[in-house]
């Protein structure tokens, strides 16, 4: 196989008043979809089929979750390629804008090399895609061995973005986050309109430049977990995992979110400038064992409430938030609780937003 690479060395209901402002609220509840899965990362579903749910497994089966049960075939199974156990397999699933035609669903993993891929499999109604069916996007030969993270989502203008962790700090190594040269650490795009070789958007921030990866769409960023686009505003949303900070930022083309100089407003080594890097929109600090799991932005019409809302939770931990702006200013609400803690956070192609628990349960946000 020709491989491009970029060589860079129980169900439950929980009901909650949510606060939209000061004068209004909301009763939102967690209604169950399916149950029986097994350490879920991903869901994503495409908008000529909503209900059919893609839910990604760590161990590198895409299940499909339709009309309240789970499939007896994966969509996807790619067990044997993927890592060993210290770094995550499966990390993140994508569905292109063209997937009624295509039925191609992307996905990025570790493999055991301990390298990232991103890429593409066939999806059929009748059989299980393997790692024969594999087309590789894009390859990232990692530097280090160690917590590799990777995230994918389709952007409105039908591109490709990668999120692409830093080098972690443990590892000895010096960041790569603010090198414009290095894809790690970055936000990248890319066309992948072309199956067999992915191009460069001409209108990529560094896509003339002969001092950056042409691939970069922004830079120093730490872990990023999850992006998410607002459909009516098109802005794109990542959650970043800090090593004591967490973040949620908006993405700004060609911008510095300021790691390994800035972790969210405070500087990773003082004096530092604050004022060079675009802030998080909203930032906590928490326990390694509680970092930010991700979210999405809901777009869906069964909680009008809730549009422009970011629905995001914390690994390890059994609540949902919104963070959502009023008068400019962003304010965070806990919005639902769980029995299991929650693994993983999605959104179908009709804005609906999911998450899955631990216990192996999928439920999604619903009106009361």
């Amino acid at each position: 196989m020709k491989i491009p690479a970029i060589l860079f060395s129980a169900l439950s209901f929980a009901t909650i008043a949510v606060a939209e402002d000061s004068r209004t609220a909301t009763t939102v509840r967690l209604t169950p979809v399916c149950k029986g899965l097994r350490e879920p990362i991903a869901i994503t579903s495409s908008e000529e089929e909503p209900s059919r749910l893609f839910v990604g497994e760590r161990y590198g089966a895409v299940r499909v979750c339709s009309q309240g049960k789970l499939q007896s075939d994966d969509a996807l199974d790619i067990e044997e390629i993927l890592s060993p156990s210290e770094n995550p397999g499966l990390l993140s699933i994508a569905l292109p804008p063209d997937f009624a035609k295509s039925k191609a669903l992307y996905v990025s993993y570790t493999d055991k090399q301990g390298d990232t891929i991103v890429g593409r499999f066939p999806i059929s109604a009748s059989e299980t895609a393997t790692e024969d069916d594999l087309g590789v996007v894009i390859k990232f030969v990692q530097p280090s061995p160690h917590n590799h993270r990777s995230t994918i989502a389709f952007g409105p203008d039908k591109q490709l973005y990668i999120g692409l962790g830093d080098v972690p700090s443990h590892s000895g190594m010096a960041s790569l986050a603010q090198n414009r040269r290095s894809i790690f650490g970055k936000l990248l795009r890319i066309d992948t309109s072309d199956p067999t070789a992915y191009k460069i958007p001409s209108d990529n921030p560094f896509a003339k430049s002969d001092k950056a990866a042409p691939e970069v769409w922004a830079l120093g960023v730490q872990n990023p977990t999850q992006l998410s686009f607002d459909k009516s505003t098109q802005r794109l949303f990542f959650a970043d995992a800090g090593r004591t900070i967490q973040e949620i930022n908006i993405a700004d083309k060609g911008k510095s979110f300021g790691w390994r100089i800035v972790e969210g407003s405070h500087c990773v080594k003082s004096p530092c400038s604050l004022t060079s890097h675009v802030p998080p929109i909203h930032e906590f600090s928490t326990s390694p064992e509680h970092k930010i799991l991700g979210g999405v932005v809901y777009s869906g019409k069964k909680l009008p409430e809730l549009q422009g809302s970011y629905i995001f939770a914390e690994a390890g931990a059994s609540q949902l938030f919104r963070l959502h702006s009023v008068d400019g200013t962003w304010q965070r609400e806990s919005i639902a609780s769980t029995t299991s803690p929650v693994v993983a956070i999605g959104q179908g192609g009709d804005g609906e937003v999911y998450a899955a628990t631990q216990s192996g349960e999928l439920l999604t946000v619903a009106p009361h």
